[in-house]
């Protein structure tokens, strides 16, 4: 544990930061939606659940970019050749 977050990787550790907080953030939105339907209108429960689904897309497509991206540059430091299909 001592080892966590140090110089080396500073960088990733606040990627993971950036990445846990907007999936708290949409947790948050999914139980105020969840909670709050029995009381919304029904347009406005639509746009929401309409919205949690973009904003989960998004960061899905978001966080398997950012770690595809982190992977082949892992691969081109080490020098061998990504065995990924694009």
């Amino acid at each position: 544990m001592k080892g966590f977050i140090n110089r080396e990787n500073l960088g990733p550790r606040l990627t993971q930061l950036v990445i846990l907080i907007a999936h708290i953030v949409l947790l948050k939105w999914i139980l105020y939606t969840l909670y709050e339907g029995g009381v919304l209108p029904f347009s406005t429960l639509l746009y929401h659940f309409l919205g949690i689904s973009i904003y989960g897309a998004v960061l899905i497509r978001t966080c398997a970019y950012i770690y595809k991206r982190q992977y082949l540059k892992e691969l081109e430091a080490s020098g061998k050749e990504p065995k990924l299909d694009d």
